[in-house]
């Protein structure tokens, strides 16, 4: 199911966390950092429960460690990627997938 906005735990409660502003999620093993336009945000969960949860046409995970928003992506190089001024890597297996979305998004 496709969201526009996630709850994230922060502080003593959730935060609406607009998915459109979502600029890459990074995984080190239980913990993910939510990365967005104007904060990030550290939760324990699976990157694999927003890999299901976030569109496939604006999100692709590039890495074991790695989602990235299509909206965000403004560079591709042969093993890795810029998200807003972020270098981040990109698998062998994701390479290809990675460059045709990157060539028809927009």
């Amino acid at each position: 199911m496709q969201r526009e906005e996630l709850l994230i735990p922060f502080g003593p409660g959730l935060e609406r966390v607009p998915v459109p502003s979502i600029q890459y999620i990074e995984s080190d093993k239980r913990l993910c950092k939510i990365v967005t336009e104007t904060r990030s945000y550290t939760i324990y969960a699976s990157i694999r429960r927003f890999e299901e949860t976030l569109s496939k046409g604006r999100f692709l995970r590039i890495h074991k460690r790695y989602i990235v928003s299509m909206d965000f992506v403004n560079f591709i190089g042969k093993a890795e990627i810029k998200v807003a001024g972020r270098v981040l890597p990109v698998s062998r297996k994701a390479k290809e997938k990675m460059q045709e979305m990157f060539i028809k998004y927009r």
